[in-house]
């Protein structure tokens, strides 16, 4: 199993729209990858002893390999790309990681 993982680095001055990002981005991804999409976790940046997040968000979907998310990233990734302007005006980074468990 792998994780897509994107990162939104906290900047000051930005903007994140996390209902639109939830309830409309992710939604590309489900509509593209349907049942090879194993799971979604979208975490939200707090701040912590008074300090700013490192992140503003963090979102991990699931998949059984490289592989498959590779195949039909390559189709979704135009729509995905075009769509961040709708919900936030942080460069997203992306990581793939090898899953060593998950519950």
């Amino acid at each position: 199993m792998i994780t897509y993982s994107v990162f939104y680095p906290y900047k000051d001055n930005s903007y994140f729209n996390m209902d639109y990002y939830c309830n409309n981005h992710l939604g590309i991804i489900k509509r593209y990858f349907g049942e090879k999409c194993k799971g979604i976790i979208v975490v939200k940046g707090e701040e912590n002893d008074n300090k700013e997040p490192n992140y503003t968000c963090i979102c991990h979907i699931f998949f059984n390999n490289k592989k498959e998310f590779t195949e039909i990233m390559e189709k979704a990734k135009p729509e995905l790309l075009a769509d961040v302007k709708n919900y936030t005006n942080i460069t997203p980074t992306s990581k793939i990681f090898k899953v060593s468990m998950k519950e």
